[in-house]
């Protein structure tokens, strides 16, 4: 009796190994990875869902503005000196309008943000500062005009001083809420022939920064109020119901599968998420760029990954932005075609580092960089006479992934406009005023995850190390098992499994030799 329970023991000890391997090997993670695509993935059950639809905290939108300390002087000649002030801080909510879905497993939607100003987290700034900074639309009127049609650059320049309040030179001095959400108003009344043609060519293009005022007899131009009043997209997005790899990605905008403003399908094409979700790091494969599609410059952009970190108690994969994202076509040259010709009087843009000409995208001459021009040419700098000065923790863009959700636990964008101010000898506002590459202001758009969602992912993590490690316990106890009962076998001298002569005896059993045998 003794000796059959050993059998047994060993018999059910072999089973319990075999069982514990696979489920080590497959078992354990294929439910680990099955639990967190049901929570991941974008449908009406997951957890995830509601969140992303409505992000369950604002971000943080900071802008620094560059005011100019010494107008006259860059009049006459001389280097512009520039002053940062700010963060002048605004809560950024976001929602999304679900509109339905698509093939290829994707969701389409509308997103809608808010911004309120954040008196508190600006400080002594207040919104009613006045400030002096280069005249962004005008400049971009008269480059428009000279580079389409510059025997008329004189008449509209008249007339464009009936469209700007106060044009004396092509500075502004301006309260900040006008500049960047209220408006600025820009007169359409006048007996001009030039006037009617500027503000009819608005009228046709209705450029999103451009808001018609409420008479009729003029327009507000503001750098972001469009954000806050309409919607963009719409997006579509694959929901990773089928396919957790690909949750998050951006397949479509405004249906269009590709970016046509560039001329080019590899700069056209539509590369990672809209930033508010990733699809989490599967088989220990730690990717080397992370995407997100920006409609705002009409291109994705791209972090490469630094190194893996702790922040909130918890593992995380360190992106940074680098400098091949906004390379030359000399050192990048997947780059070459982002370079569009007549963004500056002295450059094509791919001759430079570190710029992008947001005219395919935006019709305007906008010129976008890393704020106080990080990462880009020198050159740039050599313009200033002081208040530009690039710092790569104050001006990188970065992001820190959570890898087991894909979640970003902190980050942040960074992104400046500019735009040329150019030596023009047919304009009195222009005809001293030394040519470069001038910057308007810079915005930070970012966020980290509340204290309540922290903990929630750090007691999540937790969990699945609990199950991590009992995976391995179960195949080390198996081991034991099976161990212990080798040894008993050993010791009362049983044979695991009978003894086998030749092939022939282990499949014809003693009795049918013996059958044979008297055949004989």
């Amino acid at each position: 009796m003794y000796n059959n329970n050993t059998k047994v023991f060993f018999t059910t000890s072999i089973c319990v190994l075999i069982v514990a391997i696979v489920m080590a090997s497959w078992g354990f993670p294929k439910i680990v990875r099955q639990q967190i695509k049901k929570n991941l993935q974008l449908d009406n059950s997951s957890a995830m869902f509601e969140k992303w639809r409505v992000l369950p905290m604002p971000l943080s939108f900071k802008v620094y503005i560059f005011t100019v300390t010494n107008t006259e002087n860059v009049n006459n000649g001389e280097k512009p000196v520039l002053k940062e002030i700010g963060p002048y801080v605004y809560k950024e909510y976001r929602r999304k309008r679900i509109l339905g879905y698509g093939d290829n497993d994707t969701i389409r939607y509308m997103l809608k943000k808010t911004f309120e100003f954040d008196a508190e987290a600006s400080g002594e700034l207040s919104q009613d500062d006045e400030i002096t900074v280069i005249n962004y639309s005008y400049m971009a009127t008269v480059l428009t005009v000279n580079d389409l049609m510059p025997s008329a650059l004189g008449l509209v320049n008249v007339a464009l001083g009936s469209f700007f309040p106060n044009l004396t030179d092509p500075f502004l001095r301006v309260k900040v809420r006008d500049l960047l959400f209220d408006g600025i108003y820009l007169n359409c009344v006048g007996d001009n022939s030039a006037l009617s043609l500027v503000c009819g060519k608005i009228k046709l293009d209705k450029p999103p920064a451009m808001r018609p005022s409420e008479d009729g007899n003029g327009f507000y131009f503001s750098m972001f109020g469009h954000m806050n009043r309409t919607e963009s997209g719409p997006y579509d997005m694959v929901r990773g119901t089928e396919n957790i790899n690909e949750l998050g990605h951006i397949v479509a905008y405004d249906g269009k599968t590709v970016m046509n403003q560039w001329g080019d399908p590899y700069c056209g094409k539509l590369n990672g998420s809209d930033s508010s979700i990733f699809p989490p790091f599967q088989d220990g494969v730690v990717p080397n760029r992370i995407y997100t599609f920006e409609p705002e410059i009409c291109r994705s952009l791209y972090a490469s990954l630094v190194e893996k970190r702790t922040i909130f108690n918890m593992s995380a994969y360190y992106y940074e932005i680098d400098e091949s994202a906004l390379a030359s076509k000399t050192m990048n040259p997947g780059n070459k075609c982002f370079c569009k010709s007549n963004w500056s009087d002295n450059h094509d843009g791919c001759l430079l580092m570190g710029v992008l000409n947001l005219n395919p995208c935006k019709n305007v001459p906008a010129i976008l960089s890393l704020p106080h021009f990080y990462l880009a040419s020198e050159e740039l700098l050599e313009y200033f006479g002081g208040g530009v000065k690039p710092e790569r923790e104050k001006h990188t863009t970065f992001a820190y992934l959570e890898a087991t959700t894909g979640t970003v636990l902190k980050g942040n964008q960074r992104l400046q406009f500019n735009i040329e101010l150019r030596n023009i000898k047919k304009i009195p506002q222009l005809e001293r005023v030394p040519t470069g590459l001038f910057p308007l202001l810079w915005i930070e758009e970012g966020a980290e995850l509340p204290k309540q969602i922290q903990q929630e992912l750090l007691q999540a993590n937790t969990l699945l190390t609990y199950v991590e490690v009992a995976r391995w316990v179960i195949l080390a106890i198996a081991i034991v098992l099976c161990v212990i009962s080798a040894c008993m076998v050993t010791r009362t001298g049983l044979k695991p499994w009978p003894k086998s002569h030749n092939s022939v005896s282990f499949i014809l059993r003693p009795s049918n030799t013996v059958n044979i045998n008297k055949g004989r």
